[in-house]
């Protein structure tokens, strides 16, 4: 997940769902500067957990379907990325939504989601792609994984198209 991100593009890079921090590690490793990382997690023993853990950093506690207000109201306005671990096939549909509709809400033009997922499919369904006008591949497939896993970014359709322009 970590090596999807482009850390020599400014902008914060928003991670969803934080847990105990191997994600987090992974992106300090791949060159993410800390003052550049911003963990969202909900709960508050995780979240004092990540704060110890990795110092520099912003840790966030709140609910990522609310990740526009909790980066607004802590003054994160440049996005790089956003990248989710979140368990978005095992919630429920409209949470799922939520977060997905939040997490592309506060990315630029040319930002990207990545999202890791246990599952054949993107957890982002094709109707809600096309509401979002979203481009989605698969970056990775994780077959020693029992069940598989998977990297999935998702990028807005007008990027890819000037990308091809550009060509």
């Amino acid at each position: 997940m970590a090596r999807q991100i482009d850390v020599a593009r400014p902008g914060a890079v928003i991670e969803l769902g934080g847990g105990t921090g191997s994600i987090t590690a992974a992106l300090l490793k791949a060159g993410v500067r800390p003052a550049d990382l911003v963990v969202i997690e909900r709960e508050p023993a995780l979240c004092a957990t990540l704060s110890r853990k990795f110092p520099g950093t912003t840790v966030i506690r709140g609910d990522a379907r609310d990740l526009a207000k909790l980066l607004r109201d802590a003054g994160v306005d440049r996005i790089n990325a956003v990248v989710s671990s979140l368990p978005l096939l095992s919630l429920p549909r409209g949470v799922g939504r939520r977060i997905i509709d939040q997490a592309i809400s506060v990315l630029p033009e040319d930002g990207m989601l990545i999202q890791f997922t246990y599952g054949l499919l993107s957890p982002v369904s094709r109707r809600q792609r096309r509401s979002l006008a979203l481009k989605a591949d698969r970056a990775a497939w994780i077959l020693q994984n029992l069940p598989p896993a998977s990297i999935w970014r998702y990028r807005k359709l007008s990027q890819d198209v000037e990308l091809r322009a550009a060509a």
